[in-house]
Formats: structure tokens, sequence, C-alpha cells
């Protein structure tokens, strides 16, 4: 039950917010718009340059993934799991709503070779390292 006065309004305030901004339709975000980032990993193997992001609870029709020859680009939205109705959190960690991720790939890369995958939780885009033929962008479809 929420107190009465100040916090409560603003816990009122802040659950319509969350609760709002979680459930907005419309674009998939940005980077630098109010969103959340995912952890990442970037690194590269004799042959290939691999990004690993974490993104548990997502479905692969949540996650868009776009790549060029300078970055990779992934965006998408984490909805609310909780139950619903009104909750008095003792600890709130888990990131929900819009999210979105921007790495510069650091090696040349062949943006036409980008695959994805999505296996318990992470996603793993995996790049042939070398030069691209073509200068375009490209969205990447996840192997689920």
């Amino acid at each position: 039950m929420s107190k009465p006065g100040r916090l409560g309004d603003l816990e009122t305030i802040f659950e319509i917010l969350v609760t709002s901004y979680a459930h907005r339709g419309g674009s998939l975000p940005a980077e630098g718009s109010l969103c959340w980032r995912p952890a990442t990993d970037a690194y590269e193997t004799e042959d290939s340059f691999i990004v690993q992001m974490d993104l548990a609870g997502l479905e692969p029709s949540q996650i868009e993934v776009l790549a060029d020859e300078e970055n990779l680009l992934v965006r998408g939205m984490r909805e609310e799991s909780a139950a619903e109705g009104k909750k008095h959190y003792h600890k709130m960690e888990i990131r929900v709503g819009p999210f979105a991720r921007r790495i510069p790939l650091t090696v040349p890369v062949d943006p036409s070779s980008a695959q994805a995958r999505y296996r318990n939780g992470f996603l793993y885009v995996s790049f042939r390292k070398g030069p691209g033929k073509h200068r375009n962008d490209k969205q990447v479809e996840i192997d689920s």
C-alpha cells in the first residue's frame, strides 16, 4: 500500500511512467533515446569478429540487428514479465522497455557475411574479417 503524501504520489507517478514507457507502441528505439543498454562483449578470432550480447527474456522476433562496414546496431524491446497490478518493489534491477546498442566494428569486416543466432538468452553476431564488396546496410535475420 502506498504511503500518503509526496512519497505515495512519486511511487504512483514512477509506476505510471515505467508502465507506459515499457508498453509504448511504435517504432524501435534509436541509440541515445531513453533506453537501456545490454551488456556486450566484442572480440575477434583469427578469421571472425564476434559480438555477444546479453538479451535474456527476449524472443528473436523482438530483436532487430542491422550491420554495415562500420557499425552493428542491435535494438528492440523487452516487455515487463512481472505479474500485473500494483507492486511494491524491494529490488529492481531487470531492465525492461526499449533497448539499443551500437557496436563499432573496429576491424574490417564484410557486412554481407553477418550471421546472428540467439541461444540461452545471448545474441551472437559474427562477421567474416576482411573488406566488404558492397557498402550497404544489411538487416540480419536471427537463427534461433
